[in-house]
């Protein structure tokens, strides 16, 4: 399983010839996340605007948040993502989508809501992704918090990624209380 200290980037998993939607229980449309990252991986423009576009999630989690998260994921975010669709944090909480994905994440973060894409791409994707981010959400974007008041500094530091901790550098070093998700890496 990845975890936050190994980050294993979410990669391009299988293909299948039309993505297969599936219908949440709230009416929304959820599309695959392995059909979405074939459309990463394939640069897919036409197709990953439609999903964008369109009001497809994934385990509650919008399409910038995966591809925040995709270690192809970076063109994606630079050519749709917008000061406002990347600042917005989810409704759901990580249970569903880490036990897809097989991430090793603490529990109380796995309970917390209101992740953005910033904080998802800092927990578990490539640097390159949290550069694109930053650039577009500026400092009101590094200001979002959790329901459980977590941003992306804390993700940071924990996730010890130099690459990705750079960015926060300037404000110090935030503590992880009452997180436990630093001591148990």
């Amino acid at each position: 399983p990845n975890s936050l200290s190994t980050h294993t980037h979410v990669p391009g998993l299988t293909h299948q010839p039309k993505p297969k939607k599936i219908m949440e229980a709230n009416g929304d449309m959820e599309l695959s996340i392995e059909n979405f990252a074939f459309l990463i991986d394939n640069r897919d423009e036409a197709k990953v605007k439609e999903v964008i576009d369109g009001s497809c999630m994934f385990k509650g989690f919008p399409p910038l948040a995966i591809a925040g998260m995709h270690t192809n994921g970076t063109w994606v975010l630079d050519k749709f993502g917008t000061k406002e669709n990347l600042s917005q944090g989810s409704r759901a909480s990580l249970t569903e989508l880490a036990n897809h994905l097989q991430l090793d994440v603490d529990a109380d973060i796995l309970e917390d809501s209101g992740f953005t894409p910033l904080m998802l791409a800092v927990m578990f994707g490539p640097p390159q992704s949290v550069e694109v981010i930053i650039n577009k959400v500026g400092k009101e974007g590094l200001a979002v918090k959790t329901a459980k008041s977590y941003d992306a500094k804390l993700f940071a530091n924990c996730r010890n990624d130099e690459s990705i901790a750079r960015h926060f550098k300037n404000s110090g070093r935030h503590q992880c209380e009452p997180c436990q998700a630093c001591s148990v890496m």
